[in-house]
């Protein structure tokens, strides 16, 4: 993860958050919440319960804040109270919003500014995103991870609790499948 840690380590900021520093636990809060965020919204698909989530899971460990040092993996542990966190609103629900998910923005760059250009970008972009839309729900969990939030194999695998070979797996057959229908359709 690319965050400035402002001169913490992991476990200095778990230390400092267990002994009740606000400003260690901002600074945990901000390192997680934009990709705890994208994890829950997969889950939800709805902004406002997406930011409910993840500020319960921060809420509970401010709560919990004196046995946070026996967590091993601050990370998947994060991740995980996240996911835990949006089943239990969707179990609640019982009828989890079926909006479709949008959180691979690609970016596509123009070879030039005319407007013929443009549109084929766009189409290229609509294109690719109906591609990952197609891949079976593990599949695109897995490489929605593994792309938009840039997690590793390893901690993929930790935070669904499935092998690293399934998480590469599901990877390959990803770009397989993406690459399929690609071409398919070109």
């Amino acid at each position: 993860m690319k965050f400035k840690m402002s001169g913490y380590t992991k476990s200095s900021l778990i230390d400092k958050i267990t002994k009740g520093d606000e400003k260690a636990f901002r600074l945990l809060f901000d390192m997680y919440y934009q990709q705890l965020f994208h994890q829950a919204f997969y889950y939800l698909s709805s902004k406002e319960q997406a930011e409910e989530a993840v500020s319960d899971v921060f809420f509970i460990i401010w709560k919990k804040r004196e046995t946070l040092d026996k967590i091993e993996n601050i990370e998947s542990y994060l991740y995980t109270s996240v996911k835990h966190q949006a089943l239990h609103y969707i179990r609640r629900t019982n009828e989890p919003e079926k909006a479709p998910l949008d959180l691979y923005h690609i970016e596509v760059i123009p070879d030039n500014n005319n407007p013929e250009s443009k549109l084929l970008d766009e189409e290229q972009r609509e294109l690719i995103q109906k591609a990952i839309n197609s891949l079976p729900e593990k599949c695109r969990e897995v490489f929605r991870l593994f792309l938009s939030d840039k997690l590793k194999q390893k901690e993929i695998a930790t935070l669904l609790e499935i092998s690293q070979k399934t998480v590469e797996a599901h990877i390959a057959t990803g770009y397989k499948k993406i690459h399929a229908y690609l071409k398919k359709r070109y």
